[in-house]
Parts: structure tokens; sequence; C-alpha cells
């Protein structure tokens, strides 16, 4: 008979301060403090998160590499060290609610910017000194808390992204956190890269962060539903701004989700061509490549808000950057975004309208056509751009689709302008078909530029393939 194995359990409280960042950074902090590369489960009880699993021997160099990553002070080196051993008791006992004793040290702004300017938790009035700025007249208000508090608080610090945006003037730094679902299992090191950059702002290096964060997660199937940060602009040496609260990625992070829990390759490999795309411009200097600039701003606007405008205007950047003249080897960026019909039919489940198919025969033709007149075929493209409404638009495609089959046919020596006509109105009619459910503005616009980017997938362009 096989004899049972009980293994002990540890169970830990985190309770809730109401301090995105700083609360995020001590939960992650505490389960890597006992249970590090075992799992943690972690159960949210309202005022208080439950960690536990089973105990485990940790390795204290494993806590010290990730503190290293913050190049910490000596004051927060000393946090986990009592008389030269390491605070395993300390720490054990306080989050275990054995012992809640502990001297207090002092909590810098670096663990919230709401510590520096004001609060942004639910519960305002828990500490009135978080209502008030950081200094006020000529003394400046400092806050305490626990050592073990700020101990939790360091290490979770450790698994931060750095976001990092400069422009002339100013350098922006913030850190994100992801924040998981009430109920979840941490296995093993959150593993993701650490340090985003952009030109285009700091609300795009947090978007490419974001997306880069979750598609590294993706084998562990931790749901992620948002992302904490806390950002602080400094001009020089000089402090202008800080801010921090929840990045309000909800629907990006639930687009993710979706496809972890349905295994779903095609909507992970949209979010792979987005995070490609916002990586490769990361530099782009706007003075050079303003195109490239807007079209990187315009595609993390839509990865979080899942908009028509920012959709439309992703296809009309692209369509300029592809139309360059000169070669230049920046189109692939651009070639490599959206670039297969399979891709745009995902983009459109993606925009959520209920928008009909994109009748393929229709686009292949009209991508034929516009390749075919070389030099003019932008100036077409933009007539369909412009199209107010769908019947316009129908005129607008059975238009070019005429003269482009008709070019076909001069270059096979049988000219026939009836046959031209009559099979451009033969497309025209499948389109006639979906007018009652393009009756609506916003999902024809949704679908004009889903249907032409579905175009400009299906055509080839030199320079960068």
């Amino acid at each position: 008979m096989i004899p049972e194995i009980h293994l002990k359990e540890s169970t830990y409280k985190v309770y809730k301060t109401g301090i995105p960042f700083y609360d995020a950074a001590r939960l992650i902090g505490v389960a890597h403090l006992f249970f590090g590369t075992a799992s943690a489960e972690i159960v949210d009880r309202g005022a208080y998160w439950e960690v536990k699993g089973i105990d485990v021997r940790r390795d204290e160099e494993q806590i010290e590499w990730v503190i290293e990553r913050i190049r910490p002070t000596q004051t927060e080196i000393g946090l986990f060290r009592r008389s030269g051993r390491f605070a395993w008791k300390e720490l054990h006992e306080y989050f275990a609610e054995v012992n809640k004793r502990g001297r207090k040290v002092e909590l810098k702004a670096e663990y919230d910017a709401a510590l520096q300017i004001g609060t942004r938790g639910y519960d305002s009035l828990k500490d009135y000194r978080i209502l008030a700025p950081r200094s006020t007249g000529l003394r400046e208000i400092k806050f305490f808390a626990p050592f073990q508090e700020v101990a939790a608080a360091t290490l979770g610090r450790g698994f931060a992204a750095s976001v990092i945006s400069r422009t002339k003037r100013q350098r922006e730094e913030m850190y994100i956190l992801p924040i998981f679902s009430s109920h979840v299992v941490l296995s093993g090191f959150l593993d993701y890269e650490w340090v985003y950059r952009h030109s285009a702002g700091g609300f795009v290096a947090s978007v490419l962060a974001a997306i880069s964060i979750l598609l590294d997660l993706t084998s562990k199937k931790i749901p992620v539903i948002d992302f904490t940060y806390t950002k602080e602009v400094k001009s020089g040496n000089q402090s202008v701004f800080s801010e921090s609260g929840y990045l309000g990625f909800e629907k990006l992070c639930t687009l993710w989700w979706k496809a972890v829990e349905e295994n779903y390759e095609d909507k992970i490999r949209i979010l792979n061509q987005i995070r490609s795309y916002l990586y490769e411009t990361r530099n782009v200097d706007q003075r050079k490549d303003s195109q490239n600039f807007q079209l990187a701003r315009c595609l993390a606007n839509f990865t979080v808000n899942l908009d028509v405008d920012s959709l439309c205007m992703i296809e009309r950047l692209k369509a300029r950057i592809l139309s360059a003249k000169e070669e230049k080897i920046v189109k692939k960026w651009a070639l490599n975004l959206f670039k297969s019909p399979k891709d745009i039919k995902e983009v459109k489940e993606m925009v959520g309208l209920g928008l009909p198919d994109i009748p393929q025969e229709v686009s292949q033709a009209l991508a034929k056509a516009l390749e075919l007149d070389e030099k003019g075929w932008m100036n077409q493209f933009t007539r369909l751009e412009n199209a107010t409404n769908f019947s316009q638009l129908i005129g607008y495609v059975e238009h070019i689709i005429s003269r482009g089959y008709y070019r076909e046919l001069q270059k096979e020596g049988r000219p026939n302008i009836r046959n031209a006509m009559n099979r451009a109105g033969e497309l025209a009619s499948i389109l006639k078909g979906l007018s009652e459910k393009l009756a609506d503005e916003k999902k024809f616009r949704a679908w004009k530029s889903i249907f032409l980017m579905d175009v400009l997938s299906r055509m080839k362009f030199g320079g960068g393939e």
C-alpha cells in the first residue's frame, strides 16, 4: 500500500492599500519571496489577497538576483537582512500574521507616484496624507510602512518592465506590472523582457511593453486583466510631473486571453505582427519618416481601443508608405503588418461590429486592376478612400476594375470594352448584395478600411520585400 504524502502548505496575506502599483508590487513580491519557481495560488478576498502554496526551501540568491535589477540602495538591500542573516523569519511571521510587528521605514515615491502627488486608490480617506502633495511648504511629508511591506514591494519592483520615451525636452520613465484576475496560479518566474522604448511617445511605448509581456506570458496561461503603472516625466534632472494608476488595457488583455484559452493562433499572430511593427519602428525619426511615426501611434491606439478612426488611419498611412516611389527598406515594416487576407479577416473580427466578409473575388480583381495602373494607382486608391457612402464606393470599384480588365485584354491582344464592362458589373453586383448590412455609417467606414487593406495585401510593391 502506498502511503499518503501530506505536504505542508503555507498561506500569506497581502492587504490592499488602494495604491495600484505599490499593491501589485507587494503581491508579486510576496509570491516570489516565499514560493519562487514553485506554484503560488493567489485569491482575491476583497480587502486582501491570499497567497498560498506548498512550503519550499527558497534560494536567497534568486531573491538577490531579482532585486539587483532595480539597482537597489543600501537601505533597500538591508530590508532583507538582519544581523548578517536573511530575514526569512521576520518576513514569514508578518505576512502569515503570526507577528505583525516590525520597524517602519520610509516609503519613497518610486514605489508609486501616488505617494508623490496624490491618491489613485478606491479608499482615498484611509490615510489623509496620501491626499496631500509630497511636500507642503517647507515641511516634506514622508510616508512610512513596515519594513516587511517595503521589502515585498522592492522585490516586486524587480519584475516591473521599464518603459522609456524621450523627446528633445523631456524624458518619460514608466514602470508597469501586470494585474491578474481574482484567482490565479503563478508558477515560476514572470519571464518577459524588462526594457521598452519608442520614439512616438510614452503611450506607444507602453502598448509595445504590454503586448510583449502578454505574448511572453502566453505559454504560462496566466490571466492578465490590465496593467498598473507609475510614471515620472523629467526635464533634465528636474521632475516635471508624476502619475500612476491603471493603463486601461482591458480590451487588449481580453483579446489576448481569449486567444490563449481557445489556442487561437490567428489572434496571436496578429498581436505578434503589431508588436513587431512597434519594435521595428521604435527609433523612427519623425522628421525623416513621419508616416511610419504616425502609423505606430495609430496602431497603438487601435490595439488598445479597437476604434474605427484608428483603423481608417492605419489603412491610409500604410497605403502611402507602400506607394512611395523610392524603394525604401522601411517599406517592409508596413508590408509585414496585416500582410495577408487571412490577417485582414482577423482584424475584422477584432473590430467586432458584425461586419460582412470581404468578397475575395472582388478584392483580387481590384488589386490586379490597380497593379496594372503603375503610375496612377494611388490616385485611384484615394478616390476609394474618399467614398462617402457604399453606393459611391461600388461605383468607383466598378470603374477601376473595368479599366483594369480592359488593359489586361489589350495586353492579350483581344481588347473588348463590352466584356470588360460586363465583368466589372458582375463583381459590382456582388458588392451590392452587402448594401443592407453596411447602411450604418460607422460599419461602412470600418468595412471600407478593411476592404482596402485586403486589396493592399494582394498587391505587389517594390522595395522591402
